[in-house]
């Protein structure tokens, strides 16, 4: 049961954060039917079908990995309305958005801290 309820929880948690990636990539490009909704539903049914595919064709590698890109396409291209040219641009963007906020993120984390121990370490100048 708790398996259950952990599974239930992460996909919320993964559909409402990734799906503003997705969101964000498809209305950044464009995208006719780029909404919140479905980039949240995309997510969630990505993972739900990547799983899916990977417990029957986890041994298979290379082909599981495929697979599941093309889902993942498929996904973004039935809720979001595109071909798979868009689609793929939308995907990558995505992705790049993504690291960009967890770069940002980690610089005011670094500069957060730095700030935190500035003063506590006697004896380093500038510090």
């Amino acid at each position: 049961m708790v398996d259950i309820i952990g599974t239930i929880i992460h996909l919320i948690i993964a559909g409402i954060i990734g799906g503003i990636f997705i969101w964000l990539a498809g209305k950044a490009l464009g995208a006719p039917k780029a909404t919140y909704w479905h980039g949240i539903l995309t997510v969630i049914s990505a993972i739900i079908l990547s799983d899916i595919i990977s417990y029957f064709l986890g041994s298979m590698g290379w082909l599981s990995l495929i697979v599941e890109l093309i889902v993942i396409l498929l996904l973004i291209k039935h809720f979001f309305g595109v071909g798979w040219l868009k689609a793929i641009v939308i995907a990558v963007l995505a992705v790049v958005i993504l690291v960009i906020v967890i770069l940002v993120l980690a610089f005011l984390g670094l500069a957060f801290a730095a700030t935190a121990l500035k003063g506590l370490l006697p004896g380093i100048p500038g510090v």
